[in-house]
């Protein structure tokens, strides 16, 4: 057997080597991809938002990044609940008030006034929204100028990520001691998120010590999210070709690949429990005197014409989730089939507000335009005219 000397071996050398022979086609790979027409190509969501806002709602847009940002993890959970909220702060864009809740401090309910509380998730809250175009704050104002001898207050009490359980968890929680008169309950986007990816789960309470999952517009690492934009980028740029043929032989107004029976088993099962989570919620508050009614709100899916941009975006979302498209699609137009013969507790439904309207109103696929948000605001305030007329009516009767 032969003996090699020890300083003969050239296993570190051959390591050396293939290290730096590693880090050079890296080195290449990535300048070649930074240099080329990929590069200036965006497909972020701030990108789309950014043509779609006003020159001055896209400043303010930007403010409002920033300052979130800034504050770094905002959220806390409420041990016990199921729900979590947002730490107290002050921004140059917003504020949060001592409940936890977007706006001013809650003060005392006035003498003759109408309160209203929308409970919600990151659409009622108003990701990059001015206060006067959140749901909330439009809806405020357009019931002012119909009641205008009324004292009306509409309270924002939406946060990032909320599904229903925890919104309805956190109206319990709250609506005597912000003394509600009307409780608006909207949500979507995360039910279904959730609903595909595990299907429906009868959530625990959080302890003091729960992980939460990422909120919207946490400080990035700047450097990684730029190489992952890139690739990202690229990825989408090679398989756009065969969405576009998928698109035009499948029929629909958006790119989604077929939903497998597993999956339309968990849209079942998740537009089952949904509806009758939501029934047995408004009738909870029904027995406690306060009127509560469910706001099924449109999602990017329902709207037709689907818009260019959203047609990228819904693109966008189909390449990480698969099949998300028209699960939301089937799920919601199911939800909604149901709530429509619903007599015992009311749904104000407006899933297909935008139907028609050829703009942008979902600037990330999910969240609303200024516009859009102010559009929602407007149906919602003629319907909840009705109710509050209703329920004077009801309360001078009681006191006759």
């Amino acid at each position: 057997m032969r003996i090699r000397r020890i300083d003969k071996i050239n296993s570190p050398r051959v390591f050396f080597a293939l290290f730096l022979l590693a880090a050079l086609y890296y080195s290449i790979s990535e300048a070649a991809l930074e240099s080329s027409v990929f590069s200036t190509a965006s497909n972020e969501s701030d990108y789309y938002a950014s043509l779609v806002f006003s020159e001055k709602e896209w400043r303010f847009a930007q403010q409002f990044r920033k300052d979130l940002i800034s504050l770094g993890e905002r959220r806390s959970v409420v041990p016990g609940t199921l729900f979590y909220k947002y730490k107290p702060a002050k921004t140059e864009s917003f504020a949060i008030n001592s409940f936890g809740y977007r706006g001013d401090e809650i003060q005392p309910k006035e003498k003759d006034e109408f309160r209203i509380v929308v409970f919600g998730d990151s659409r009622i809250f108003g990701v990059l929204l001015a206060d006067e175009n959140t749901i909330p704050g439009a809806l405020e104002n357009n019931l002012k100028k119909a009641f205008p001898g009324k004292k009306i207050k509409v309270l924002n009490f939406g946060v990032e990520g909320l599904n229903f359980q925890r919104i309805a968890d956190a109206a319990k929680h709250y609506y005597r001691e912000v003394e509600a008169d009307i409780i608006l309950f909207d949500s979507g986007t995360s039910d279904i998120n959730e609903a595909f990816v595990s299907g429906w789960r009868n959530l625990e309470p959080y302890d003091e010590n729960a992980l939460l999952p990422p909120a919207f517009g946490e400080r990035p690492d700047e450097q990684l999210s730029a190489k992952i934009k890139l690739f990202n980028t690229i990825k989408l740029t090679f398989i756009s070709d065969i969405a576009k043929f998928e698109k035009m032989s499948s029929g629909h107004d958006f790119v989604s690949v077929a939903i497998s029976p597993e999956k339309i088993e968990k849209s079942d099962i998740f537009v089952k429990k949904l509806s009758e989570n939501v029934e047995d919620v408004c009738l909870y508050f029904k027995e406690r005197g306060v009127y509560a009614a469910y706001i099924l709100p449109p999602i990017a899916q329902l709207h037709k014409p689907v818009s260019e941009i959203e047609g990228h975006l819904l693109f966008r979302h189909e390449s990480f989730s698969p099949g998300l498209n028209l699960f939301s699609q089937r799920s919601w137009e199911k939800i909604s089939e149901i709530f429509a013969k619903k007599r015992n507790f009311k749904v104000i439904d407006l899933s297909m507000v935008f139907e028609g309207t050829k703009e942008t109103m979902f600037y990330d696929g999910v969240h609303f335009t200024p516009a859009a948000s102010r559009i929602l605001a407007h149906e919602l305030s003629e319907k909840l005219a009705v109710i509050i007329e209703e329920i004077q009516n009801e309360n001078a009767e009681k006191n006759r």
